[in-house]
């Protein structure tokens, strides 16, 4: 997950340096899918809630172990991430992806832009 929220910081980068183009049509696609995505997550969190409580499996010794077994796969421990950390890396790139498509739209927007104002100005 880490790689990818990483990736997606490379791609806004490029795309505000103009380093990455898509076509107008496929950045559209793209953000119509990375909303889905995003819209999606936004579910995910409203779960996690109920996933970051602590399991209340007593005061055994098994029910404490299980307990912090428990904890761990979801906020992470040794060994693992956790889903809840996964899923704020994977909401970090999705935003990023969505910055780097919108920056390539607005790109399109200023060149449009500024070639309806060259035309306006040699007629």
């Amino acid at each position: 997950m880490q790689s990818m929220t990483e990736s997606m910081r490379g791609l806004k980068d490029a795309a505000s340096s103009g380093g990455f183009k898509v076509s107008r049509e496929g950045t559209q696609a793209y953000i119509a899918a990375i909303q889905r995505a995003s819209d999606d997550v936004s579910a995910m969190e409203q779960d996690l809630m109920e996933v970051r409580r602590e399991t209340k499996l007593g005061t055994s010794p098994d029910g404490r172990t299980l307990s912090r077994y428990n904890q761990e796969g979801a906020m992470g421990g040794v060994g693992t991430t956790g889903i809840v950390p996964a899923i704020e890396q994977l909401r970090a790139a999705l935003d990023d992806a969505l910055a780097a498509m919108k920056t390539i739209l607005q790109t399109y927007e200023n060149v449009d832009s500024g070639n309806a104002n060259s035309i306006r100005n040699v007629h």
